[in-house]
C-alpha cells in the first residue's frame, strides 16, 4: 500500500514539474517571440513582422468590432512606415497563451493634426509554436479622435490642394497604405506652414 502510494505521488510530481516546464518554456518562447516581433514592427521590416503571424492572423478592433486578416495587415503596416510610426509599451502581462500590455502610439500624421499619442490595451494570442495568432486592440477611454482633428486641414485642403484631397481623400473616407500614409504627412505640413504664415 506504502509503495503504491509512492509511486503515485512520484508520478504525480513528475506530471506537475513537466507542466511547469512546459508552461516556462511556452512563456519563454512568446516573450521572445514578441520582442522580437515588436522590433521588427517598429523598424518597419514589412516581410520580417509578418513572419511571426500565423496564416489565420486576425487583428480586432474591438471599439468598432473590425477585424483585418494577414493580407490585410499589410497595408496597416504601410501605413505606419509611411508615417513614421512608433510604438512603446508598458506593464506587460503573460496569461496563458496571450501576452498583454499597455501601448502608446506615435506618429508624424498624429502630431500634425494635434495629437501627441494614442494608448490602447493589446492582447496577442499565441500558438503552441509560438507563432502569434490574434492581436485584440482596445482603446482606452477618451482617446482623441484624430477623424475631429483633421477637420481643419482637410477645410484647408479642399480650397488650396483640392486635388491632392480628392486622391487620398475620396468620398471623404481614409486609405490606409504606405503611400496615403506618406501624402498626408506632406498635405499636412503644407498646411501648417500655410496656417503658421497666416498667422505671422
Amino acid at each position: 500500500m506504502n509503495q503504491t502510494k509512492f509511486l503515485l505521488l512520484s508520478l504525480l510530481f513528475i506530471v506537475k514539474f513537466t507542466i511547469s516546464c512546459e508552461t516556462h518554456d511556452q512563456r519563454d518562447t512568446m516573450s521572445k517571440q514578441f520582442e522580437a516581433y515588436f522590433k521588427s514592427h517598429n523598424d518597419h521590416e514589412t516581410e520580417k513582422t509578418l513572419s511571426f503571424l500565423s496564416d489565420d492572423f486576425v487583428l480586432h478592433f474591438t471599439e468598432y468590432d473590425f477585424k483585418i486578416d494577414k493580407g490585410g495587415l499589410v497595408d496597416v503596416l504601410g501605413w505606419d512606415k509611411g508615417v513614421n510610426g512608433k510604438v512603446s509599451y508598458e506593464k506587460l502581462t503573460t496569461k496563458g497563451d496571450s501576452i498583454t500590455g499597455l501601448f502608446t502610439e506615435q506618429n508624424d500624421f498624429l502630431k500634425l493634426v494635434g495629437i501627441e499619442e494614442l494608448k490602447a490595451t493589446i492582447t496577442y494570442k499565441f500558438d503552441i509554436s509560438g507563432m502569434i495568432t490574434k492581436q485584440t486592440y482596445t482603446p482606452l477611454p477618451d482617446q482623441p479622435s484624430f477623424q475631429d482633428k483633421m477637420q481643419a486641414g482637410i477645410e484647408w485642403a479642399k480650397t488650396n490642394r483640392p486635388q491632392e484631397l480628392s486622391e487620398i481623400y475620396p468620398k471623404n473616407q481614409m486609405q490606409y497604405n504606405e503611400e496615403m500614409g506618406k501624402r498626408w504627412v506632406i498635405l499636412l505640413k503644407e498646411w501648417k506652414t500655410a496656417t503658421q504664415l497666416e498667422k505671422d
